[in-house]
């Protein structure tokens, strides 16, 4: 891990499904912080806009370089960084391209949920259209 050729890997943590690191507690966030190992070893966490926060030895940080024996905490939720690189999660997962963070979700549901309210937005503005415009612009 401490060698020049380590490649760069980041790593999103948070409650979501969608994390490369899932962690199922309510103070963590769907998307809490990204661990991000550079190529010369080092070893930084960067908070992501976590409601509750990440700490470094109780110590509030947004990005901050951990070292060994450093705790890690996410929200009130202690984390094992050095137990979670030894045992890292499979290759599927953190990469050098952008996280799971900056992707836009396009699932079925999605899309077709947000169909449906445009279709129900457009009956609502046509039917205030013919109801309460019509008869004063197209009165006889």
């Amino acid at each position: 891990m401490s060698s020049p050729s380590t490649p760069k890997r980041n790593l999103l943590i948070g409650r979501s499904a969608e994390c490369d690191i899932v962690l199922p507690y309510p103070e963590v966030s769907g998307r809490h912080a990204i661990l991000t190992i550079h190529s010369d070893g080092s070893i930084e966490i960067r908070d992501v806009g976590s409601k509750n926060g990440t700490f470094i030895n109780g110590q509030r940080v947004q990005v901050g370089k951990l070292q060994p024996g450093d705790t890690l905490q996410l929200g009130s939720h202690k984390i094992d960084w050095e137990e979670l690189l030894r045992n890292p999660p499979s290759s599927v997962a953190g990469t050098d391209s952008p996280t799971r963070m900056t992707r836009l979700v396009t699932s079925k549901d999605y899309v077709v949920r947000g169909l449906i309210y445009l279709v129900l937005a457009l009956g609502v503005a046509a039917a205030i259209l013919w109801f309460f415009v019509r008869p004063w612009v197209f009165h006889k």
